[in-house]
């Protein structure tokens, strides 16, 4: 493998622009730079760019267009619900195993005087439903669960959630931002009261989030910013470029067949494994074979820290875990949450990759990584 070109396998932290993302936002930085929210022809045309990508993004989801409220990404949408829904003297009911967006903010509610509820998940990460059930009452206000887990790809059964609910009428939040491309989502469909989204995920620009908030459910969610009132919930000016480049991403998105693309990434699942197993590198998954998007492949190799793994890969791009981890040398949360051993979260490392990644450049970079492991595992037999 050439020196100069990196396989980057870290498609899970962020994605690269599309060109046809790149082509839709670069003439809103420059002769369409207007404030959408001026009234003037400038303002008129950044608005009507910002209808039309607010457009393909709803159509995605199938929401209306009034029920989509921008946001610099799916961390401040996830506090955005968690720091907004629940009054002091609630409750609200989170996973233990998902984004520190939600974790860390559930946190800070629980120092206002709201009762923080986990629900247990088994070794796969799937939520027990009938804890869940257990953990509900009158007093919940909120129940938050990712769809996808950005560690291990386990997804979760947003019906049976639903269900478990009962007659609750607690606020269901779902943080869909390693769904996208990966699973179909119908927010409709599936009752989902609030549900968070980030275009850098899907080959979209970075710093743009959509908060989709069901209309009924709206007026439930307190904003946390103030100003000039530009969405219901959030104020601020509107970045055209970026809204555009994201509605360009779901656009290209609703045109993939998932069904196809989901095949496509689990031969390239199962290629990375058998590559692992014929060179005998020894190795623990992490992502269950049942109730996991294939692109999503986390593996722990015991004896081998995943730093030291990452420090020998030159020209290879994997992670140890979510990339908002990254600066905590704590073991991952996922990983431990799951029930496994510190040393086993340790020495855990994340390959994931989109569907469409060329089977030659793959190859080539597991080659790489399987070469580094069989070194690193020679060293420590010494």
């Amino acid at each position: 493998m050439s020196d100069k070109h990196v396989v980057y396998l870290d498609a899970a932290a962020t994605t690269p622009c599309s060109s046809d993302v790149m082509i839709a936002m670069k003439p809103y930085y420059s002769e369409h730079f207007g404030n959408p929210s001026s009234a003037h022809v400038f303002g008129r045309r950044a608005k009507i760019a910002i209808q039309d990508a607010t457009r393909h993004i709803a159509k995605l989801i199938n929401c209306s267009e009034s029920e989509l409220i921008y946001t610099a990404g799916a961390t401040e949408s996830n506090n955005l619900v968690v720091l907004g829904s629940v009054q002091p003297g609630g409750n609200m009911i989170i996973s233990p195993i998902d984004h520190k967006s939600v974790l860390a903010s559930a946190e800070e509610m629980r120092s206002r005087g709201v009762e923080v509820r986990r629900m247990r998940v088994d070794s796969r990460g799937r939520i027990d439903v009938n804890h869940l059930r257990q953990l509900v009452d009158s007093s919940t206000g909120l129940v938050s669960f990712c769809y996808v887990n950005s560690e291990i790809g386990t997804y979760q059964s947003i019906t049976s959630v639903r269900q478990a609910l009962g007659n609750s009428d607690a606020l269901i939040h779902v943080d869909a931002s390693q769904a996208l491309g990966k699973l179909p989502i119908d927010v409709r469909r599936h009752g989902i009261d609030f549900a968070s989204f980030s275009a850098h995920k899907i080959g979209g620009p970075k710093g743009v989030g959509v908060l989709y908030a069901r209309a009924q459910s709206m007026n439930k969610l307190r904003p946390i910013t103030f100003g000039g009132g530009q969405s219901a919930l959030r104020s601020g000016t509107l970045p055209t470029p970026l809204i555009v480049g994201f509605g360009a991403a779901a656009k290209l998105i609703s045109e993939q067949d998932l069904r196809s693309s989901w095949k496509s990434a689990a031969k390239k699942r199962s290629m990375i494994l058998e590559m692992f197993s014929k060179q005998g590198i020894p190795y623990q998954i992490n992502s269950p074979s049942n109730y996991c998007v294939p692109h999503i492949l986390n593996l722990s190799i015991p004896g081998v820290r995943s730093e030291t793994l990452m420090s020998c890969l030159s020209n290879v791009c994997v992670s140890s875990g979510s990339a908002c981890n990254a600066q905590d040398l704590a073991p991952s949360h996922v990983i431990t949450g799951l029930g496994y051993s510190k040393n086993r979260a340790e020495c855990a490392i994340r390959i994931s990759f989109p569907y469409d990644i060329d089977n030659i450049e793959l190859h080539a970079a597991v080659e790489e990584i399987v070469n580094a492991l069989s070194s690193l595992i020679a060293l420590t037999q010494e």
